[in-house]
């Protein structure tokens, strides 16, 4: 969905567009703000993240091979990979607070979704299962995963495939892949066209998968992952296991810090 010029210099959506969204997010398991972030940021989190990327898969081409050419690494946890636009994005918090309640959490460092030039079309997937497996009726969103492309999404480097309605589905679990292809090739499906500085709120049950990049540069995206409260079990919880560098958690507003509240400083 397009929002107005206002709605981006005040980083907040209107009332009427904010409903559309969260119905859009319920209906669609998906929902896409079309290039609203400024330009100058996120070509500056862009570079980050190439030099990040090229980096760290420098030694790690059969990796990359195994995951047909789809593979990210992890945020450092220092500047511009800690930028508020980043990780407490206020047009993704709005939807998801609308959707989840007020208080969600994330947890440090996140991820980006990269295909890398040459890369096969991904197994099709859900990140996660129905809450309960086998409950013969579809439960509100509790996790959801937030993404700002960094690139332009075309056919040609790969956009996203995703199954509009397909976090609706409770009648295959995680593991029935088969049975999932079958029913996908049964349901229509798009990608995820949009331009550079979009933001994707999506449920994580939503059927999706990586396409071809058939181009010479890398097609990459951050990702967030913000949960509902239940979800916490703090003797449990090993996605937690990582520290925010006190350096990084002093520079944080009141806001991030509630949300990352569960990471060790």
């Amino acid at each position: 969905m397009k929002i107005s010029q206002e709605e981006q210099e005040q980083q907040k959506l209107t009332t009427e567009n904010l409903t559309i969204a969260t119905r859009t997010l319920r209906e669609c398991g998906y929902v896409i703000l079309e290039g609203v972030m400024p330009k100058d940021w996120v070509a500056e989190l862009r570079d980050a993240f190439d030099a990040e990327l090229t980096r760290e898969t420098k030694d790690k081409a059969d990796q990359v091979e195994k995951a047909k050419g789809h593979y990210g690494v992890s945020s450092p946890m220092r500047m511009p990979f800690l930028h508020p636009l980043a990780i407490e994005n206020p047009f993704a918090l709005q939807i998801m607070e609308a959707a989840m309640g007020e208080n969600i959490f994330s947890y440090l460092p996140y991820g980006c979704n990269t295909s890398w030039p040459g890369s096969g079309v991904q197994n099709l997937h859900r990140d996660t299962g129905q809450l309960f497996p086998g409950t013969p009726f579809v439960l509100p969103i509790s996790i959801a995963v937030v993404n700002i492309p960094l690139v332009d999404f075309t056919l040609e480097n790969g956009a996203t495939e995703v199954w509009p309605g397909s976090h609706l589905i409770v009648d295959l679990n995680q593991n029935e892949r088969k049975k999932q292809e079958d029913r996908a090739a049964q349901m229509p499906s798009v990608q995820t066209v949009m331009p550079a500085g979009s933001v994707v709120v999506r449920d994580l049950r939503c059927w999706h998968r990586g396409m071809p990049n058939r181009t010479e540069t890398i097609r990459t995206m951050t990702a967030m992952v913000y949960f509902r409260q239940f979800h916490h079990l703090p003797d449990q919880a090993q996605v937690f296991r990582n520290s925010i560098p006190l350096e990084a958690w002093e520079g944080m507003s009141k806001k991030t810090r509630h949300l990352y509240r569960y990471n060790g400083v």
